[in-house]
C-alpha cells in the first residue's frame, strides 16, 4: 500500500493543532511562533517590497523591521509610519495589520484568559501550599475558630502557619474566619479547598513538611448515631489517607476528633503512637463531674487548657538532674511548678513520690505561662519557711447528686459518679422524655454499681411544682447537661432556662425558711459568649463545652503527649486537681504571712503538689481570674482567710 503524501501545509496544520491540543505554555508557544513566523515574513516582505518599489521617504530599509513590529502589535501604527509611503508600502502595512489584529489579538486574549483561571484556581483554593512545620487542620466546623485562637495565642512570640483542606468553597471558609477572628497577630491561616481524602490535595497543602495534623469531625455531639457513624468513618479514611501521603515511617502526629469508641480503637491502631483521638463527650463528662465534686474547679480547668493563661510544658535541663529527687526540684523554679515526670519509655506519672530520684534522660512536666518562662536553676532558689501545719483530714462525706438532662454525655456522667462517691451516696437522673432506651441504659449502670443509690425519673422541665417535688436543695449538686438543637444558641438558651427555674425555686426556698441553699449548680455550656448569663444567675462551676475540647485539640496539635497528661488528670485513677481549704494545711493561717513557696512545702507534707491558690473574696470577679491565680511567684505572700484553698493534684479529697 502507498504511503499518503502529506503536503507541508497539512503537516505544518497538524503539528500545530497538537502543540495547542496541549494547552496552557503550549498554546501560547504556539501563538508565539505563528506571531514570529508573521513578523519575519512580513518583514521580509517590506524589505523586498522596498527594492522594487523604491520609497523616498525610507532612508534606512531596516526602519522596515522596525515598521512591520509596530504594525503587527499596533493597528494603529498605519497612520503614524505609512502615511508619506507609496501605494505598496501601505498595501503590505495593511496585510501587516491584518495579521497582527489576530494574531496579537490571541495572544493578549489567551494571557487574560489564562489570568482569569488562575485566579479563579486561587478562589477555588486549588493552588499549591508552599510551607514548612505548619500546622495543617483537615476538615472544617465550628470547632475551627477556637482552635485557630489557641494556637493564634500560641506563636504570640513566634510566626506561626495554620493551612486548611476542606470539602468546602475557599471564599466561604475565608469569610466564615474574617467575621469571627479579627486579630490573627503574627499567625497565617491558609485555605485550600478539595477532598481531604485525596492524595494529591494532601500533598498540595505540604502534608510532607507539616509540624502536626488535626483532623476534624463534621458530626456535631448532638447528632444521632448513624450521623456520627458516617463521620467517624470518613475520619479513619481521612487518617489513611495522611499516612499514605506521608507513609507509616515518617506520618507527622495526627490529632482526630472520633465519636464512637471501635473507630477510636481504630483510629489508634493504624500507626502505632503517632495517632491521637479526643471524644468530647468522654472528656467534658469527666470534667464535669470532677468539676461538680470540688468548687472552683472549673476556672482551674479553664485555664488548665488552652495557651491563654498556663500549659503544660515537658523540660529536660541539657546539663542533667544530677542526684535531685521530685521534692527538691520543687524549689529550683521561682515561677513555674512541676507536676509530674515522663521517663523514657514515655510513661507519665504525675505527683510522683517526692524520694523519686530524677534520671537525666527523664522529662519533667511543668506548669507554665510560657517555655520562655521555664528557668531552671542548679542550686535552690528559695528556702520555704516552717509555719504549724495541720494534720486535720477531710472526712469524705456520703454525696447526693442530681443530673437534669440527657445527652451522650449522660451515661459517662452516671458512670464517673458512681466511680468516685463512696457506699450510700446517691445520683439521680432527671429526664423529659424516659423513652425504652435512656431507661435500659439507666438500667444497666444501675446494676453495675450496687452500693450507689440511683433512681430516674420523667418530669416536665416547664413545671415549677414538679421541679419542687425533686427537693433538688438537699442534693449536693445539681448538673444542667445540655439538651439538643441545632443551633448552639438554641441549646444555650434551653440550659439558661433550666438553671433559671431551678434558681428561682432556690431563692423562693431560701425566703421562706431563712436557710441559705448549699447546693452547688454545674451548668454546661457550648458558647463561651453565654458564661456572663450563667454567672449572673449564681453558677459558679460551669462548662464551655466547644471551647474546651477545642483547647485541648490546640495543645494536643502543638505537643500529643499532653492528652497523656490530660486522660490522667481526667481518670479517677492516680492524682486529680483538687481545691482544699486552707485549713487543711495550716493552723494559724490568719496570724501569718504565708508565701507561695510555703505553701508548695505545706503540700508536700500531705503528699501532694501545691500549683496554685484560690481567694474567695474575689471567685465572683471575672477581672482576677475568679479568685483562681495559678502558679504565682514562690516569693509572694498571702494573708489567707477562712474560705481560701490551695489548689493541689493529690490521690484524694480527703
Amino acid at each position: 500500500m502507498d504511503s499518503q503524501k502529506y503536503t507541508f501545509q497539512e503537516k505544518f496544520k497538524y503539528t500545530l493543532d497538537n502543540l495547542m491540543s496541549k494547552g496552557g505554555l503550549y498554546v501560547f508557544l504556539a501563538l508565539l511562533l505563528m506571531f514570529m513566523v508573521a513578523f519575519i515574513v512580513m518583514g521580509a516582505v517590506r524589505v523586498i517590497i522596498f527594492f522594487f518599489f523604491h520609497d523616498p521617504n525610507i532612508e534606512d530599509p531596516l526602519q522596515l523591521i522596525w515598521h512591520a513590529f509596530s504594525q503587527i502589535t499596533d493597528s494603529g501604527a498605519l497612520a503614524e509610519l505609512d502615511t508619506d509611503s507609496n501605494l505598496a508600502g501601505k498595501l503590505v502595512g495593511i496585510a501587516t495589520i491584518s495579521l497582527g489584529i489576530v494574531l496579537f489579538s490571541s495572544m493578549v486574549a489567551f494571557i487574560t484568559q489564562e489570568f482569569d483561571k488562575r485566579l479563579a484556581m486561587l478562589r477555588k483554593g486549588k493552588s499549591k501550599v508552599i510551607e514548612e512545620d505548619h500546622i495543617l487542620i483537615v476538615g472544617f466546623s465550628e470547632r475551627v475558630i477556637d482552635i485557630i485562637r489557641e494556637i493564634v495565642l500560641a506563636n504570640e512570640s513566634d510566626e506561626g502557619v495554620i493551612a486548611i483542606l476542606a470539602d468546602m468553597d475557599k471564599e466561604e471558609m475565608d469569610d466564615y474566619l474574617r467575621d469571627r477572628i479579627i486579630d490573627l497577630q503574627s499567625t497565617r491561616v491558609i485555605t485550600r479547598s478539595g477532598s481531604t481524602t485525596s492524595l494529591i490535595n494532601l500533598q498540595n497543602v505540604g502534608i510532607d513538611v507539616a509540624h502536626s495534623v488535626v483532623v476534624l469531625n463534621s458530626a456535631k455531639a448532638s447528632d444521632n448515631n448513624d450521623v456520627k457513624e458516617a463521620a467517624d468513618a470518613k475520619v479513619l479514611k481521612t487518617i489513611m489517607a495522611v499516612v499514605a501521603a506521608k507513609g507509616e515511617d515518617s506520618v507527622p502526629p495526627v490529632v482526630a476528633e472520633v465519636h464512637i469508641d471501635r473507630y477510636r480503637n481504630l483510629a489508634e491502631t493504624i500507626v502505632e503512637g503517632k495517632i491521637t483521638t479526643l471524644n468530647e463527650a468522654d472528656l467534658l463528662a469527666r470534667m464535669l463531674v470532677q468539676t461538680s465534686r470540688c468548687e472552683g474547679l472549673s476556672m482551674v480547668y479553664m485555664d488548665l487548657v488552652g495557651f491563654e493563661g498556663n500549659e503544660f510544658y515537658f523540660f529536660r535541663p541539657d546539663q542533667g538532674w544530677g542526684t535531685q529527687n521530685f521534692g527538691e526540684l520543687q524549689y529550683r523554679f521561682m515561677e513555674t511548678v512541676p507536676l509530674g515526670v515522663r521517663n523514657s519509655e514515655g510513661t507519665i506519672t504525675m505527683n510522683p513520690p517526692l524520694d523519686y530520684v530524677l534520671n537525666d534522660d527523664d522529662d519533667i512536666i511543668v506548669l507554665a505561662e510560657d517555655d520562655s518562662t521555664i528557668n531552671y536553676s542548679d542550686n535552690q532558689v528559695i528556702e520555704p519557711k516552717t509555719h504549724t501545719y495541720s494534720i486535720d483530714r477531710a472526712e469524705i462525706p456520703l454525696e447526693k447528686h442530681m443530673i437534669v438532662g440527657w445527652n451522650n454525655k449522660a451515661p459517662i456522667v452516671l458512670r464517673e459518679y458512681a466511680s468516685y462517691m463512696i457506699k450510700g451516696s446517691a445520683v439521680n437522673l432527671v429526664v423529659e422524655n424516659l423513652n425504652p432506651e435512656i431507661k435500659k441504659e439507666f438500667e444497666d449502670i444501675r446494676k453495675q454499681f450496687s452500693d450507689i443509690e440511683m433512681k430516674c425519673k420523667q418530669i416536665d422541665y416547664h413545671s415549677k411544682e414538679q421541679l419542687k417535688r425533686l427537693k433538688l436543695q438537699e442534693y449536693t449538686t445539681v448538673s444542667i447537661l445540655a439538651g439538643s438543637g441545632e443551633e448552639a444558641e438554641e441549646i444555650d438558651s434551653k440550659t439558661i432556662m433550666r438553671l433559671l427555674q431551678i434558681r428561682n425555686i432556690f431563692q423562693e426556698h431560701t425566703r421562706a425558711t431563712g436557710n441559705e441553699i448549699q447546693t452547688k449548680l454545674i451548668t454546661e455550656i457550648v458558647e463561651s459568649e453565654n458564661t456572663e448569663l450563667v454567672l449572673k444567675a449564681g453558677v459558679k462551676d460551669f462548662l464551655i463545652s466547644n471551647q474546651f475540647v477545642s483547647k485541648i485539640f490546640a495543645q494536643v496539635a502543638e505537643d500529643p503527649d499532653v492528652m497523656r497528661v490530660y486522660d490522667d488528670l481526667f481518670s479517677e485513677e492516680g492524682s486529680e486537681v483538687y481545691v482544699k481549704p486552707i485549713s487543711l494545711y495550716f493552723e494559724e493561717f490568719e496570724k501569718e504571712d504565708i508565701s507561695f513557696a510555703d505553701c508548695v512545702l505545706a503540700a508536700q507534707k500531705r503528699s501532694e503538689v501545691c500549683f496554685g491558690i484560690k481567694i474567695r473574696a474575689e471567685e465572683f470577679d471575672s477581672s482576677k481570674s475568679f479568685g483562681i491565680n495559678l502558679i504565682p511567684n514562690k516569693k509572694t505572700s498571702y494573708k489567707f482567710q477562712p474560705g481560701d484553698a490551695l489548689i493541689t493534684l493529690a490521690e484524694d479529697e480527703s
